[in-house]
């Protein structure tokens, strides 16, 4: 009776053992279910990357899987055209991934991306943007206001962060902008010299004009040290900002009014790039992220923040890289170096990802 009762309990462990295949036809048969119902993955394996993924595992020959692994980056592709149809551009952003995760033709995940953007960008072309950017800059146009050529640079930078076009082009009008700083300097016009640099340091704090032109402000300065550091600090992000990444409505300000005020927008910056952070949005993060530092938080959890931060994009990077994206990997190590230009382990990609590109340029 024992024997009998064991062999009734083990009956379905010892058929999954004795007859993989079985368990394999069963787990394939799972996944079609799952993969028309649409539950292209889940975190609980039930969802039919997980399921096809777990087939192929226990029958590395099955063929059937491969394609099922197929299907499912074909409609996690579709589900990515219909949430960006929809304006939900997480969910399009979730599901474009998995499709290039499950090495879907890379010419339709590209236009599915292009399109993205553009719909994030209120329906513009982002290369119209930045053509706009390009006229305001030439015409000598800075940062006047959301029309003119540093604004329109965040803005196509905010939704392609390695647009090489608006990346040069805001180096060269931060410059432009840090030039007539030191201009200003020279006439003897301090508060207007502090102003610029405010306004330079709050479109990028690591740009390279920007520690000599702070020494010439503050050995110039002299007595009106205070008053400098005071329009230092009272400079807040600069106008035309895409998106107020902090959340509230406040950190795309003119001016930061009072202590009590500052600390609260700078801890809705902080929950800002935590919750980025929780939910694997690094552009957004990075966004928060420069609005901590402009608000004047503190110098040691920023240099962590900003390392951590580094650290995500260089996974993403490896990730893309072994996926054979040399773009995306491209892509990901840019923005990993304006993170933390320092982080480990940068210069070790870069050099990876250079051999990668001229492998493909050989074959």
């Amino acid at each position: 009776m024992l024997v009998v009762v064991a062999l009734a309990v083990l009956r379905a462990p010892l058929g999954a053992w004795l007859w993989p295949e079985t368990r394999a036809q069963a787990l394939h048969g799972e996944a079609e279910q799952a993969l028309a119902e649409g539950r292209l993955s889940a975190a609980d394996g039930s969802g039919a990357r997980e399921l096809f993924e777990a087939a192929l595992a226990m029958d590395p020959d099955r063929a059937e899987a491969r394609a099922g692994l197929a299907r499912v980056a074909l409609a996690a592709l579709e589900q990515a055209r219909a949430a960006v149809a929809e304006g939900r551009f997480d969910d399009a952003r979730r599901q474009l991934a998995l499709a290039r995760a499950l090495s879907v033709p890379r010419a339709q995940a590209d236009a599915v991306a292009v399109e993205l953007r553009r719909r994030e960008a209120g329906g513009d072309d982002l290369e119209a943007v930045y053509a706009r950017a390009e006229q305001a800059h030439a015409q000598g146009r800075l940062d006047g206001g959301a029309k003119d050529a540093l604004p329109l640079y965040m803005r196509v930078l905010a939704l392609d962060p390695a647009h090489a076009g608006a990346l040069r082009g805001r180096e060269d009008a931060l410059a432009e902008v840090l030039a007539q700083a030191r201009e200003s300097l020279r006439a003897g016009d301090v508060g207007e010299a502090a102003r610029l640099v405010a306004r330079a340091r709050a479109y990028d704090p690591g740009h390279v004009d920007l520690p000599d032109t702070l020494a010439r402000l503050t050995e110039e300065g002299g007595a009106e040290g205070d008053r400098i550091a005071r329009l230092l600090k009272g400079e807040a992000s600069p106008p035309g900002n895409p998106q107020d990444v902090a959340g509230t409505g406040g950190v795309a300000t003119a001016a930061i009014p009072d202590a009590k005020e500052r600390g609260r927008r700078l801890a809705a910056a902080r929950e800002c790039h935590e919750r980025a952070l929780r939910d694997n949005q690094l552009r957004r993060a990075g966004d928060c992220l420069e609005a901590r530092a402009a608000l004047g938080d503190d110098a040691g959890e920023l240099a962590a923040a900003q390392r951590q931060l580094a650290e995500r994009w260089l996974a993403v990077g490896d990730e893309r890289l072994g996926a054979g994206e040399i773009d995306n990997a491209r892509s990901a190590l840019a923005a990993a170096r304006k993170a933390d230009p320092a982080a480990p382990g940068l210069a070790d990609f870069e050099r990876r990802v250079r051999a990668a590109a001229a492998a493909l340029r050989l074959e």
